[in-house]
């Protein structure tokens, strides 16, 4: 079943692009940019239809997805992110445990990009997408979605963490490592929040206390 529900989560993709406003002026050394979410700082576009919406709330970046096997994301700035450390709280608001949520990274455009996904029934998936085979998906740190303990289930909040330097991949949750892959497909690109639908709508997401800084 994940494997049949990783393919269908593909089927259908809405890009929620941001604008180019960054700035590095007033952060913490080794800090590329940070964000609370208590209000919009124009680094973010928020578009909305009636499949999917963005939007600033109670202190967060909240995305909503109202239809089936769907996958949205809010796309960071006109910047582009080679190796970084992005941490994120990101918390299920409601909908079904069957949903999948987490951050995309040097993405290119709508079909080349890597995932990292959690779901709220406590799985992972770690994930790159092809251009050149028309969005075919791959798997490059398992073959499947695979369960972790360190994932809270339910509508509860997960701190993801993700270390990218040059080829090499880490990715935490909760504080542990639970994946790591190897990949040189795309060195640098765009980052994004997203969440995800399969079978059922009504998955809403929130984010916070976003953090990419340099590597040590």
């Amino acid at each position: 079943m994940r494997f049949t529900r990783f393919v269908a989560l593909g089927a259908v993709i809405v890009l929620l692009m941001g604008c180019n406003r960054l700035t590095s002026e007033g952060l913490p050394e080794g800090v590329l940019y940070q964000d609370t979410f208590d209000a919009d700082t124009g680094n973010w576009i928020l578009e909305s239809d009636l499949d999917a919406s963005a939007r600033f709330a109670d202190g967060q970046l909240q995305l909503e997805i109202t239809a089936s096997n769907l996958i949205a994301w809010a796309e960071l700035g006109d910047r582009q992110f080679g190796d970084f450390v992005l941490e994120v709280d990101a918390t299920q608001l409601s909908g079904p445990d069957d949903n999948s949520y987490g951050v995309v990274f040097r993405v290119k455009n709508s079909n080349a990009y890597y995932s990292f996904d959690i779901s709220g029934d406590g799985y992972y998936a770690v994930k790159r997408r092809d251009e050149a085979e028309g969005g075919r998906w791959s798997w490059i740190a398992a073959k499947d979605w695979l369960e972790s303990s360190a994932i809270h289930q339910g509508a509860s909040t997960n701190k993801i963490k993700i270390v990218v330097q040059g080829s090499h991949f880490a990715f935490y949750v909760n504080d542990q490592q639970i994946a790591e892959a190897d990949d040189n497909t795309y060195r640098s690109g765009a980052i994004g929040l997203n969440a995800g639908s399969f079978h059922e709508p009504g998955v809403r997401i929130g984010f916070d206390n976003l953090i990419i800084s340099k590597p040590e």
